[in-house]
């Protein structure tokens, strides 16, 4: 009898302390990842100028740099699925909307970081809060319906979308010297493929 009653008492301590756990609040950023945060907070408009030379384009439009590379890339994956064996996995409709995100550059981006959250806003479409634990959340993209998450890289962080049936898109973001954000595009599908860079001014 005493034994069960010692077991007892520990099961419920052991409970309360799991639960105690489990609502300690919302995910706390390290002081790396907060100053992160705070560096890209507002509204940033592509910087064609700098996207040229960040890419080392010469006599064309940067925009259509990294819309060029997204194309290639979708017939490397089509040729890939034709094939079978190893070919990547997925739907025409989720291959078609990855890639239609995949080449579009945004000409203005919005980051509002909250309390365990970012809010971010591609454009004008609506904005998406993103849970700094990572956690994948619904949205709809002009393209169609997506998954989002925010996910740290050390201590800067990438946005990656994901496409039903289709791939992940990761937008890497970084201050440049210059005072610049700088974007940093792959594709993940099988593997991470670079995609190209694209500049911010204020």
């Amino acid at each position: 009898m005493y034994d069960r009653r010692v077991q007892a008492l520990a099961c419920a301590a052991l409970l309360a302390g799991t639960v105690g756990c489990a609502s300690s609040g919302p995910f706390t950023p390290s002081p790396e990842q907060s100053a992160a945060l705070a560096a890209v907070a507002g509204v940033w408009h592509y910087d064609e100028a700098g996207t040229a030379q960040a890419a080392g384009l010469r006599g064309t439009r940067a925009r259509d740099h990294i819309h060029q590379r997204a194309s290639d890339i979708g017939m490397e994956m089509m040729r890939e699925q034709g094939a079978g064996g190893d070919a990547v996995s997925g739907t025409p409709t989720g291959l078609r909307q990855t890639m239609l995100m995949l080449g579009i550059t945004h000409e203005a981006l919005t980051f509002s970081p909250g309390y365990g959250a970012l809010s971010a806003t591609f454009d004008s479409e609506n904005s998406i809060d993103l849970p700094l634990e990572g956690s994948w959340v619904d949205a709809q993209a002009a393209q169609g319906p997506i998954e989002v998450r925010l996910r740290w890289r050390g201590d800067g962080f990438a946005i990656e979308r994901r496409i039903p049936g289709g791939g992940t898109i990761r937008d890497a973001f970084s201050i440049l010297e210059s005072g610049h954000l700088l974007l940093t595009r792959e594709i993940v599908w099988r593997r991470a493929q670079m995609v190209g860079r694209i500049v911010y001014d204020r």
